[in-house]
């Protein structure tokens, strides 16, 4: 009977021990959501080690349990993200929302998020650094040579994975392009970009064939 409440008591305690570990680790992503940076999954270990001595080998449990209470009670979901350093995830809206990128403070930034995914999404491939520009400034969202402005194409939101800078083509040929970054894919519905078009130049959505067709696969998948 004794060895009965010991086992008893041995099994209620690892359970307090693992939700107190999904508790700590759903804190620390919501924290971390706020920066958009993806969080490397040796952090959340690392993080669960020192909080409440969760052994490496319940990391991915604790995780998994956390990202059922994000959709439930803060409507956000982990996606798993390819890196060279390793696992990764970011923190991505669970269901679509009005406004897209709302979640960006700045005014014009968001503004130019949205600018920049649609002339992505528009010319139906990479665009070019200095084509990407040149856009820009003619929406007049920023300053000819503005390099604080650029900075934030180049490096927020590309840390944050809304946008994918890179260089294609080698010596003279090289050019950075920038493409959809995985965050965008996952938190902007290609439709959403085509209705701002629509509304901007008084046209339906299908006006603009291919990329109707597309929004409109994504939105049914």
């Amino acid at each position: 009977m004794s060895q009965r409440r010991v086992n008893r008591s041995n099994t209620e305690e690892v359970e307090e021990n693992i939700e107190s570990a999904i508790n700590e680790c759903v804190r620390y992503i919501v924290i971390r959501e706020g920066s958009k940076i993806p969080i490397k999954r040796a952090e959340i270990a690392k993080h669960l080690n020192s909080t409440c001595q969760t052994p490496s080998n319940q990391v991915n449990s604790v995780i998994i349990e956390a990202n059922k209470v994000l959709k439930r009670v803060y409507g956000y979901k982990l996606i798993q993200v390819e890196s060279k350093s390793g696992i990764q995830y970011i923190v991505v809206l669970n269901e679509e929302g009005n406004s897209q990128s709302s979640c960006i403070p700045d005014p014009l930034q968001r503004k130019m998020l949205i600018a920049a995914l649609t002339h992505i999404y528009m010319t139906g491939g990479p665009v070019k650094e200095e084509e990407m520009w040149k856009f820009l400034s003619e929406a007049g969202l920023m300053e000819e040579n503005d390099h604080t402005a650029r900075k934030v194409l180049t490096n927020t939101f590309t840390r944050q994975m809304y946008l994918q800078y890179s260089k294609v083509g080698e010596g003279e040929i090289a050019r950075n392009v920038f493409e959809w970054g995985q965050r965008a894919e996952e938190e902007v519905p290609k439709m959403f970009i085509l209705n701002k078009m629509a509304e901007a130049f008084g046209k339906e959505p299908n006006h603009w064939h291919e990329q109707y067709r597309e929004a409109t696969v994504e939105a049914s998948s």
